[in-house]
């Protein structure tokens, strides 16, 4: 005959398999999906406790990261009813330990995290400083905790130790 197309049987074939391709690609994709988010907030976090503690050590004073709701505001300020997840500010603290007096420095904003994202803390309530020798410091004194990032089931805690520094571990929530 040589007609030049598609039957319509070749053409309901066709979708079959892409429908089916697609079934078995979605679920995978979700997937990945939650596992950038989640790289994502963990990333911004961690960048955020190095910069706090590398500041420190080399400024000779106290460095603070602590939560905000309010992070866009034009002078945004430490909240403590906030969650970590509606942003978090990196400041050099030379005054009230844990608020932005009007002497510090403010030195990173990190706004709002995917709405996907949930941040748990052991110690850690409101705000982490370090010290000038590099050692952290929670509220009431404490020297270390752990920031817990939950995506879909996917969990990482961001384990802050003695000394300061940072190590990573993954987990399901």
């Amino acid at each position: 005959m040589g007609g030049r197309g598609f039957t319509l049987i070749e053409l309901l074939v066709a979708l079959a398999v892409g429908a089916i391709l697609l079934t078995i690609a979605i679920p995978g994709y979700a997937f990945l999906v939650n596992s950038s988010r989640l790289a994502t907030v963990t990333n911004d976090l961690v960048a955020a406790l190095q910069l706090a503690r590398s500041e420190a050590i080399k400024r000779g004073i106290r460095v603070t990261v602590c939560k905000t709701s309010n992070a866009i505001a034009a002078t945004p300020v430490c909240d403590t009813t906030a969650d970590w997840q509606q942003g978090w500010l990196v400041f050099v603290d030379g005054g009230t330990k844990g608020v932005i007096d009007s002497d510090d420095v403010l030195l990173r904003v990190q706004d709002r995290v995917s709405p996907a994202a949930v941040i748990t803390t052991s110690n850690f309530t409101s705000f982490v400083s370090y010290l000038p020798s590099g050692v952290s410091q929670a509220p009431g004194g404490l020297a270390n905790g752990a920031l817990r990032v939950c995506v879909a089931s996917a969990q990482r805690d961001i384990i802050v130790n003695s000394t300061g520094r940072i190590r990573l571990k993954s987990k399901t929530c």
